[in-house]
């Protein structure tokens, strides 16, 4: 079920960022926070309640998160996290609204963090914003994406 769920979250998150990308007419570098929880044990109620407030919260103050998907395990024991940015900017936006705000203390009294990955062509700014959190960068070394592909056509 988990390959599955990330599978399904990685394509979403795919045709998130394209239609981002086709909206602005413009190259995006995106960034993006794959991160895996677990959910504070007694607490599953509280955390999914917690994540449409936070989720509207960055809905309406960061306009270049592109895509902030919370998806939980069926127990509600394991939570996974994943966060697309625009480029590096609109991520390190995201971290200064989040690091030491009352969002960052509430966030962890539901969740606990196992694994955090960031993939894309993260610059030192956003690597300093992060060390308190993570220091697995993946920088896009290959492949493609079709639907960046179609859309670049398409406006050109």
């Amino acid at each position: 079920f988990e390959g599955k769920m990330k599978k399904l979250i990685f394509i979403t998150t795919l045709l998130i960022s394209s239609y981002s990308w086709s909206m602005h007419h413009e190259k995006v570098d995106p960034i993006f926070f794959a991160i895996d929880f677990n959910v504070i044990a007694g607490k599953e109620k509280e955390a999914k309640n917690f994540t449409y407030k936070i989720a509207k919260k960055v809905k309406n103050t960061e306009p270049l998160t592109i895509g902030y998907e919370y998806s939980f395990s069926p127990d509600g024991t394991k939570m996974y996290l994943l966060e697309t940015y625009r480029n590096n900017a609109a991520a390190v936006t995201h971290m200064e609204n989040f690091v030491g705000s009352k969002w960052e203390k509430e966030f962890f009294e539901y969740f606990e963090l196992k694994s955090f990955s960031v993939l894309g062509n993260s610059n030192e700014k956003l690597k300093k914003s992060l060390k308190e959190y993570t220091n697995d960068f993946r920088t896009l070394e290959g492949g493609f994406h079709r639907l960046h592909e179609r859309v670049k056509k398409r406006l050109n």
